[in-house]
């Protein structure tokens, strides 16, 4: 399960100690060890009973640009954006609703990531700032044994159950803690110091099945999918070519499956979708092998029902 730093500060800080904290220390959360000597200035932070309410309130005075540049859902509240050359981390707040709250009376529970169990590909360092804190089942995996194809068995280890609570620290450990989060009591706020690096864009981040011990999904952030699916499907020629050769060629797996994803899909008959998945082969990786058997089979199958 996240490692948990039990800090036990009780000065005050401001956002802004915090960040110069994280660039003067040169802070890199790709490194455990390296984002776990952030927790005490994290904790010092949660301490500060106003500042999350005076930033919010500082916002919302210039309502028609609220939060422009966060990327994320209406959950996040961006608190320290990427802007500085090779800064390798930012900073958020996160919003847990309870069942009882209206936005999950209205909306539900998947837009907060409740009861989808999934790991990270990337490393975050959180804190519990306001209510009980969200309540997660903690599990552990090894990523490596993974081929990461939908329905693959996974050896999951349960830890147990526990909550994020006021002043808690946690560090999520990427491509090894699983968590299936579960409604806070009451409203909550978590703050989180997060990993900004390139491997969250080149590794896989999964959801689960717990009861079958089986991965059900792949949740990764990424736009090359309708870029790809854009160009398969209005692309000629030189184009067309290019999106082969990543498909060939490309240094990511997950950017190779995308690409012969969206070429399969444009193609014009499941013989040519076939020969798409044909540049697959046995000297690939485990990962593109696997799911070169699950889009042969879907083709082959759809095929049958056409005839």
């Amino acid at each position: 399960m996240p490692l948990n730093l039990n800090c036990q500060d009780t000065d005050s800080i401001e956002l802004d100690e915090l960040v110069e904290f994280l660039f003067d220390n040169n802070i890199q959360p790709m490194d455990q060890a390296s984002l776990a000597a952030a927790a005490p200035m994290l904790r010092k932070l949660s301490n500060n009973r106003s500042f999350l309410a005076e930033r919010a309130c500082e916002e919302l005075k210039d309502f028609r640009n609220l939060q422009t540049a966060n990327t994320y859902s209406a959950q996040v509240f961006m608190l320290y954006l990427p802007q500085r050359r090779g800064q390798a981390f930012f900073i958020r707040a996160c919003f847990w609703p309870s069942n009882a709250d209206q936005v999950v009376k209205t909306s539900g529970t998947d837009p907060f990531f409740y009861h989808k169990p999934h790991d990270h590909n990337f490393n975050f360092l959180t804190v519990g700032y306001h209510g009980p804190g969200y309540c997660s089942d903690y599990y552990e995996y090894d990523y490596d044994s993974c081929d990461g194809v939908c329905g693959a068995n996974v050896s999951l280890n349960f830890i147990e159950q526990s909550c994020l609570s006021k002043g808690k620290v946690l560090l999520y450990r990427a491509f090894t803690d699983i968590h299936n989060q579960l409604p806070a009591d009451s409203f909550s706020v978590s703050l989180n110091i997060m990993e900004n690096s390139i491997r969250a864009s080149m590794m896989d981040q999964y959801a689960f099945d717990l009861k079958t011990g089986q991965i059900s999904g792949l949740i990764n952030r990424s736009s090359a999918v309708s870029i790809f699916s854009t160009v398969a499907a209005l692309g000629r020629g030189e184009q067309l070519e290019v999106l082969r050769s990543i498909a060939k060629r490309h240094e990511i797996d997950r950017v190779r499956l995308s690409a012969l994803d969206a070429l399969a899909n444009a193609a014009k008959s499941p013989e040519d979708a076939l020969d798409v998945w044909s540049v697959i082969g046995e000297a690939d990786p485990a990962f593109l092998r696997g799911w070169r058997r699950v889009r042969t089979t879907e083709i082959e199958s759809l095929s049958k029902r056409i005839a």
